[in-house]
């Protein structure tokens, strides 16, 4: 998860925020989004896969996402 990943990067709430492009302001969203008290937005979601290299997948912190991503098909 979130948080998980975060704290194995040794970042705080701030630090992850601005990796992710946003303020450092923004730590307190971010602490609810870790905590699942709100979702992320999908564009967020979306960064969020992609700064952790798919470690974190965009679907658990923005549920919604499966509805906008192709369900992959196992060969």
């Amino acid at each position: 998860d979130l948080a998980t990943h975060r704290n194995a990067l040794g970042l705080s709430l701030e630090e992850c925020a601005v990796a992710l492009g946003l303020s450092p302001n923004s730590k307190g969203w971010l602490s609810e989004i870790e905590n699942g008290h709100r979702p992320a937005s999908l564009r967020l979601a979306l960064k969020i896969e992609a700064w952790s290299k798919g470690k974190v997948s965009a679907a658990s912190v923005c549920p919604e996402i499966e509805a906008v991503r192709p369900v992959r098909k196992r060969a």
